[in-house]
């Protein structure tokens, strides 16, 4: 039998002496986890190592191990990678990773770690699992089957990538290899409370009123089953927020009785970012992709052109004709 794809990952991971670890845009719990616990890899098994992504860590990820030796990276270069292995943890295209990647793709070695089921595959080697509830869970499995072990300070980064990206073990994403992984993580060292009081517990007034203004906007539409909400640049510069202040926040709206459909859009410096949240049976993939998105399948976003109030009359009326369309499909 050849090898497995994790397999010839771990591999190269031992082979190559030299990594430079990519985050995705905008970068949540779960491409920090896995980059920042490969970083803490990296560096015990005495590699050159590098960790970056376009854009800066948010402050409510600072307590994550080695968060100050992340690099803010506009362009990665042909000189970044020279003679170095490119890893792509928790991206599912080169387009959601940082500018320059297309250009350096073609002579890069490059491994592609993920979860999401419409992974475009652009690296060499492609180890994407999509039974996996976050590529955290991918990681901590492959730092037990690589003989490493795993250090405490891959375990917390490695926990708040899993923690967040399955909605602390409550979306349907979760599964007994996820719980497994998780105890593997408990083993060496990590305390939940204290990680959910890191994650969960870290907002300040002026946030609390931002989520308070996107609740008074709440607009039910499709007989109650879909429910949107949105904010505006200026709401952000009021409450001296970022985009980081709001993650997640548009899981609230599926616990409306009733609601299978939930969407956020928000206005990001010239962006409209469109967060879409799914109960069976509608897929928030279905919805992402007319924005030339993508994601998981009851969870996904993407990105509009163009003035907010179109494009937020655009999402409503593409959320109801698709909540008709497959309505009368299950009928």
């Amino acid at each position: 039998m050849g090898m497995t794809v994790m397999g010839a990952v771990i591999e190269k991971f031992k082979s190559n002496d030299k990594w430079v670890i990519l985050c995705h845009e905008n970068p949540d719990g779960d491409t920090l986890g896995s980059g920042l616990a490969l970083y803490s890899l990296g560096k015990r098994l005495g590699k050159k190592v590098r960790v970056m992504g376009r854009d800066v860590i948010p402050e409510r990820y600072k307590f994550l191990p080695y968060h100050d030796d992340f690099e803010c990276c506009r362009e990665i270069k042909e000189d970044d990678i020279k003679n170095a292995l490119l890893i792509c943890v928790d991206t599912s295209t080169a387009a959601r990773s940082t500018p320059g990647l297309k250009e350096v793709l073609p002579i890069a070695d490059s491994i592609n770690i993920a979860h999401h089921g419409d992974n475009h595959l652009f690296c060499k080697l492609n180890l994407v699992d999509t039974d996996a509830s976050a590529t955290a869970e991918i990681i901590t499995e492959m730092l037990i089957e690589g003989g490493w072990g795993i250090e405490y300070e891959e375990a917390v980064s490695l926990y708040a990538g899993l923690a967040t990206d399955n909605g602390n073990f409550r979306f349907a994403s979760t599964t007994a290899r996820s719980h497994l992984c998780a105890a593997r993580l408990l083993e060496a060292g990590v305390k939940p409370a204290v990680m959910d009081g890191y994650l969960n517990e870290n907002i300040t007034l002026s946030v609390l009123k931002l989520w308070g203004l996107a609740y008074t906007r709440t607009e039910m539409f499709s007989d109650d089953s879909g429910a949107l909400f949105w904010l505006r640049k200026e709401d952000f510069e009021a409450a001296g927020a970022d985009l980081s202040a709001v993650d997640g926040l548009v899981n609230m709206l599926l616990r409306i009785t009733g609601v299978k459909m939930a969407l956020f859009l928000t206005e990001v410096g010239s962006e409209n970012k469109l967060s879409i949240r799914t109960k069976a049976p509608f897929t928030a993939r279905d919805i992402a992709s007319v924005y030339g998105g993508g994601g998981h399948l009851q969870a996904a976003g993407a990105k509009l052109e163009g003035k907010f109030d179109d494009a937020l009359a655009s999402v409503k009326a593409e959320a109801e004709k698709y909540i008709a369309n497959r309505t009368a499909a299950v009928k």
